[in-house]
């Protein structure tokens, strides 16, 4: 069940225990399904709540006349209170409201096992510009429905949860790379130098004695291939040093060419044997 969903069955089971707790009868909240645009609310009580987490105001809720009205008329009404005022109800509504979010927050911190709590509320005169409403009603058995809407952050529905990892950045990935590769430097390696390869008859290998030439695939200008694990990784001419031979690299492989290079010689491998 998703963070969105779990939200909305506290909203509802929040409300529908404060009102019923204040006015003594059942009534019911479901959310509207429909997908059909929220209906304007009449005089709208438009109420902002901020939480112990996350910073600033992130649940709002608004009911037209019609919805506070009814519920506080019920409300005092069952308390033996005849002469009601509209702000009677306001304030009604205000007080069913604070037992929703306590509601809300109870039944969220029970969900993560980390305490949130209401920190403030107010009630305010616009709706705030960029807020995603879900469209929600009250019932009553009479067939009495009042619509009102609801939005919340998604910081609030993702309380509790475990932050994504980011995906590490270049330095971090560069880091891992260079600790890898730690592991790596005192690896030895063959290295080979290749000026050409030939192919002979056994016949012919059998004939070969001193001073007998092999004519190899390369030409004398032709680099020789520098070979490391029998992947060509470079390429050269060849230098003396000390009186020991060398080479000199004037070309490094690409990428795809010492793929081809292992793939060539594995093929090559399979052919000898």
């Amino acid at each position: 069940m998703s963070s969105q969903t779990k939200l909305i069955q506290f909203l509802e089971t929040a409300l529908s225990q404060a009102i019923v707790s204040m006015t003594g009868r059942d009534f019911t909240i479901a959310l509207d399904e429909s997908g059909s645009d929220s209906p304007p609310l009449e005089n709208a009580l438009i109420w902002q709540q901020s939480f112990s987490a996350p910073e600033g105001p992130s649940f709002w809720i608004a009911a037209g006349k019609d919805l506070w009205e009814t519920l506080g008329r019920v409300t005092l009404e069952a308390a033996g209170i005849e002469e009601v005022t509209d702000e009677d109800c306001r304030s009604t509504w205000r007080e069913i409201l604070n037992q929703t979010v306590s509601g809300i927050a109870s039944a969220i911190t029970a969900e993560k096992a980390r305490e949130l709590a209401p920190s403030q509320g107010v009630e305010i005169d616009t709706e705030p510009p960029g807020l995603t409403w879900l469209t929600f009603s009250v019932s009553d058995p009479s067939g009495g429905k009042w619509p009102f809407k609801a939005s919340w952050t998604i910081e609030l529905a993702r309380f509790g949860e475990p932050e994504p990892e980011a995906a590490p950045g270049p330095m971090a990935r560069a880091n891992a790379v260079s600790k890898t590769f730690d592991l790596l430097l005192e690896v030895a390696l063959p290295i080979a130098v290749s000026f050409g390869r030939t192919s002979l008859q056994i016949r012919e290998v059998l004939k070969l004695n001193t001073g007998s030439i092999v004519e190899l695939d390369r030409f004398v200008s032709d680099p020789v291939e520098v070979i490391v694990n029998e992947c060509v990784i470079a390429r050269g001419e060849v230098v003396v040093v000390d009186g020991n031979y060398g080479v000199r690299i004037s070309q490094l492989a690409s990428r795809e060419d010492r793929l081809r290079s292992g793939i060539a010689e594995a093929a090559h491998k399979g052919r000898r044997l």
